[in-house]
């Protein structure tokens, strides 16, 4: 085969990552080790930009930009409005509204001063955004959500507005937060890449648009304005799938310039350049999942469900048997980190950078290698932030025990890139398994493919139970043979605490305060659910309900490359007591490593020849997620 020669292009970082850098930062106890590589690992690059800023503010995208900010700051408004071209009618009223309401305007000006803001989205209000009173307005008047970006701050606002009432609903702000950009700076990004000569030298050739793919996904950089994500950050990948590596141009909307470019190995591949079978039902999925509830009962659940503009699929006021269990289940982001080997010495990571759309970041590691990813979110296929989009509507499927037996049903939405399994697209699965004996799992799937072959995944599950009255929870470890309930916020590393599990298998309980009986005992996946996993090896985040702390959408939630961050610590507030119970949520972030070697294939998909002569893609999940078991039922077991 001609690419068994370019093989050690395909797994560029690993072997050095196994010798001299066991599972990159993360502590050995929290992660599973690597498994060993015999090929050698090529080098790959960290290139520093050389061009001047002026040169990239001479672009015409980029010049047109500047006038436009200009006039804005002149006018007093400080902010860039989003252009016809990305608006529609109630668009365009929603956004006359915010241009001239107080309160969407309030963080403007800085010391007096105007400051520079952008508008980035105004969408048709999908109900994951909504709050319960502005779910009923929205039920019988058109409602449109809009977010802005304060550059100066580093904030994003957030506005509900009914726009046949004219009125704002509501307007929240999330400080150092950045959304996913508009139409009009992936376009910038997109044409700084194109004018950037170390891609060109790179590349070979003078590029094109066309070859241009994620150029709205957001990206950070270690030691960088990227790495705190201060500055707004995307990266504009061109794949070269004959060389087998991409290269990922940084860019700084913010200083409006080529922050840095890097070389990153692709893996091997017979991926064909489309795939013409896949068709998208957008409109379809929109109005009946995105822009409304589903209900749902079953085998003695109800529960509802919809889509979210960012944060995947989501469960609401899951009961069974009638008595509550969950107030809400999902999966806000996967954060997706690689390594770079070398070349980022002198790198200057002071400024963001976007690739594909992705908001781009880099993190300093040891021996002065570089972490570099994004944060992947999830989302509705039209009027969404997110970059991997819902593919098809979601599905119910019975679940079936070895003897064939149908034990519950799962609740399931695909989620893709338009061109997965090519490199540089993914694929995520968020699952919902609800069992006839009261259990029930959240479970996301990897299935591939990714940038490269060096991958850490991480998904951010969100988990708020609805115990008794859902106001007086308590969640307990079990520390030397005994429970002991929490009394203030807190993080555990769930392979620490499963040494000493109750029964071998529980380290965990959540229950009504008022009745320990009303509960479950939590069971990470170790590998026992039957499904090909190798583990969780999750952090645990406790913390007290707080509705601005994701029961709508959420923003784009930590580091995708700090490995010491998972993003949740924001919310721990160690002198939050919660003594004599609480409304609790829990945030679960399972860590997992790709692995594309032959025979031992793991969140890893390509398309390979069958039997047939024809080429048919195979994937190789990944799953993770705790198992959640009735307390009575557990300590049966």
């Amino acid at each position: 085969m001609k690419t068994e020669n370019a093989i050690a292009l395909a797994i560029a970082v690993v072997g050095l990552a196994a010798a001299g850098w066991f599972w990159f930062s993360a502590p050995a106890k929290r992660t599973p080790a690597p498994s060993a590589r015999s090929e050698t690992p090529p080098k790959e690059e960290i290139l520093l930009p050389s061009a001047s800023a002026e040169r990239y503010r001479s672009i015409p995208e980029v010049r047109r930009y500047l006038q436009e900010v200009r006039r804005a700051v002149d006018s007093g408004t400080g902010v860039v409005p989003l252009g016809e071209e990305e608006l529609d009618e109630g668009g365009k009223k929603a956004q006359e509204i915010l241009l001239h309401d107080p309160r969407f305007l309030a963080d403007t000006r800085v010391g007096g001063r105007v400051v520079h803001n952008d508008m980035m989205r105004i969408r048709p209000a999908i109900v994951s955004a909504l709050s319960e009173k502005e779910r009923s307005i929205c039920a019988k008047d058109r409602c449109y959500q809009a977010e802005k970006y304060n550059f100066v701050t580093n904030t994003t606002t957030r506005a509900i507005v009914d726009v046949d009432q004219g009125k704002v609903l509501s307007v929240r702000r999330f400080p150092d937060t950045q959304p996913d950009i508009s139409l009009r700076l992936k376009r910038i990004a997109e044409a700084i890449a194109l004018h950037a000569p170390e891609v060109e030298r790179k590349l070979g050739h003078t590029p094109h648009r066309f070859e241009i793919t994620m150029a709205n996904v957001r990206t950070s950089l270690k030691d960088s304005p990227c790495e705190d994500s201060r500055h707004l950050c995307v990266a504009p990948t061109f794949a070269d799938q004959k060389a087998e590596r991409a290269l990922w141009a940084i860019v700084d909307l913010t200083d409006l310039r080529l922050a840095a470019a890097k070389w990153a190995g692709l893996g091997k591949t017979a991926t064909p350049a489309c795939i013409s079978e896949r068709t998208l039902q957008n409109r379809y999925i929109m109005e009946n999942f995105c822009k409304r509830d589903q209900n749902l009962s079953r085998e003695g659940w109800s529960l509802r469900y919809h889509l979210t503009g960012s944060d995947g699929l989501e469960i609401r006021d899951v009961r069974f048997r009638g008595h509550p269990i969950l107030r809400s289940a999902k999966i806000v982001d996967w954060h997706v980190a690689y390594k770079a080997l070398s070349g980022g010495e002198k790198l200057d990571t002071s400024t963001p950078a976007f690739m594909a759309g992705r908001r781009v970041e880099y993190v300093r590691g040891e021996n002065g290698s570089f972490l570099f990813g994004y944060n992947d979110a999830m989302g509705c296929p039209m009027f969404s932030t997110s970059v991997v989009l819902a593919f098809n509507a979601p599905q119910i499927t019975p679940l079936r025990n070895e003897r064939n037996e149908t034990v519950g049903f799962a609740l399931s939405q695909d989620f893709r890139n338009p061109q997965w399994p090519m490199a540089c697209n993914y694929r995520y699965e968020n699952r919902f398994e609800f069992y006839q004996d009261g259990r029930f799992r959240i479970v996301g799937i990897n299935k591939g493919r990714g940038c490269g072959d060096n991958a850490i995944y991480r998904p951010v599950m969100r988990i708020d139970m609805a115990l008794g009255d859902g106001k007086h929870e308590r969640f307990s470890r079990f520390v030397d043979g005994k429970w002991e309930a929490l009394s203030r916020e807190a993080e555990f590393h769930v392979d620490e605490d499963l040494a000493g599990a109750y029964r071998g298998r529980y380290p965990y309980r959540i229950a009504s305060a008022d009745d320990p009986g009303h509960g479950y005992l939590i069971e990470p996946n170790t590998g026992q659910f039957g499904d090909g996993s190798r583990g969780d090896h999750a952090t645990l985040f406790v913390s007290r309900f707080h509705p601005e702390e994701g029961d709508t959408d959420m923003l784009t939630l930590g580091s995708c490359c700090n490995l010491k961050e998972d993003g949740p610590e924001r919310f721990i507030a160690p002198a939050e007591s919660l003594e004599g119970g609480a409304d609790l949520v829990l945030w679960y972030v399972p860590r997992i490593r790709n692995d594309d070697r032959k025979g031992h294939e793991y969140c890893w998909a390509d398309t390979v020849i069958g039997e047939d002569g024809n080429l048919h893609v195979k994937v190789w999940p990944c799953t993770v997620g705790p198992m959640f078991v009735p307390v009575a039922q557990g300590e049966n077991r």
